[in-house]
């Protein structure tokens, strides 16, 4: 699998760094954000393939950040597209259903069993991705 760039965007610092330290053992490229506004900038200055976004967090919400991403993207050409993979400890059936519905295209609960098999299911996804 060839490396990425992956944009973390979680207000809890050291599953930030966790996350950041797997896929960089992979070889991706991590950027991190700790806050909705802060991902919303590093998304579009870093043009990530992946964005983990936590879905609780002060400021903008994982699926807020979603919603002004998109507005962003309606009038800034050089937004690119990314795997937009949602996490949260709070959540059940209706917000998988929710995150699909913003544009997601997977979720992930926390806290994470195995983050290596994390980074693999991360990485399965986007080499779907990339045969479409």
């Amino acid at each position: 699998m060839k490396a990425f760039k992956v944009l973390v965007v979680d207000d809890e610092i050291i599953v930030a760094k966790a996350l950041s330290r797997a896929f960089a053992s992979r070889g991706h490229s991590v950027a991190i954000a700790h806050t909705g506004e802060e991902g919303v900038d590093k998304w579009q200055e870093f043009s990530p393939q992946v964005v983990l976004l936590d879905v609780v967090m002060p400021g903008l919400t994982g699926p807020q950040v979603i919603e002004e991403y998109k507005r962003r993207s309606t009038t800034d050409e050089q937004l690119s597209p990314a795997q937009i993979i949602l996490m949260t400890a709070h959540s059940g059936i209706k917000g998988r259903e929710a995150a699909m519905e913003l544009g997601a295209h997977d979720f992930i609960q926390k806290p994470f069993e195995n983050i290596f098999e994390l980074v693999e299911r991360v990485e399965t996804l986007l080499g779907k991705a990339e045969q479409i």
